[in-house]
């Protein structure tokens, strides 16, 4: 009896001498760095991420981007004013994250993109425009609604350099007669 209550005594010490308990338990880990596929700018692939992990477990992507299935990874570099357009076809229910980073420690993943419009047996597709003055790596999630809406899916990446609009002067145009 006497350990049992210099137990709680050492217990209660504890838990009213330091930081409070929940910011003493680390946060979890969330990475699936190892699991990426370099992707290239315009490519064509083929997987299925019914034999993949679920370690994308929050994101900001809104609530309309169902993610509770397992997931394939690719990643891309995406140069300055570059676009990264990526359409998903899958067998069963896809949801499309594209995340600023493979790996967070407890806490959400940054969304930078996000399609989950479609339902069993379409079409996904992100478009992403690299505005930060920098090339970027991002990393596009294919994942599903829930373990059993995975499925086949074709990948095809389309990287391309955006143009910019600017002012033309018709000044020097001439007409000419026939």
């Amino acid at each position: 009896m006497a350990t049992i209550r210099l137990s709680l005594v050492l217990l209660l010490f504890v838990c009213l001498d330091g930081p409070a308990f929940a910011e003493r338990i680390p946060p979890p880990v969330y990475d699936f760095c190892d699991a990426v596929i370099d992707a290239s700018d315009l490519a064509v692939y083929t997987g299925s991420n019914c034999d993949g992990e679920n370690l994308v477990l929050d994101h900001d992507c809104g609530p309309n981007v169902i993610h509770n299935g397992n997931e394939d990874y690719y990643a891309f570099v995406v140069n300055p004013g570059h676009r990264l357009f990526a359409t998903v076809a899958h067998d069963g229910d896809a949801a499309l994250m594209l995340t600023a980073e493979c790996v967070v420690y407890g806490t959400l993943f940054t969304c930078l993109a996000g399609a989950d419009e479609e339902g069993l047996g379409g079409i996904e597709s992100i478009d992403y425009v690299n505005e930060t003055g920098a090339p970027r790596t991002v990393y596009l999630v294919i994942d599903s609604s829930d373990v059993t809406s995975c499925g086949a899916y074709t990948l095809i990446s389309i990287i391309h350099h955006e143009v910019g609009a600017t002012n033309a002067t018709f000044g020097d145009v001439k007409s000419r007669d026939r």
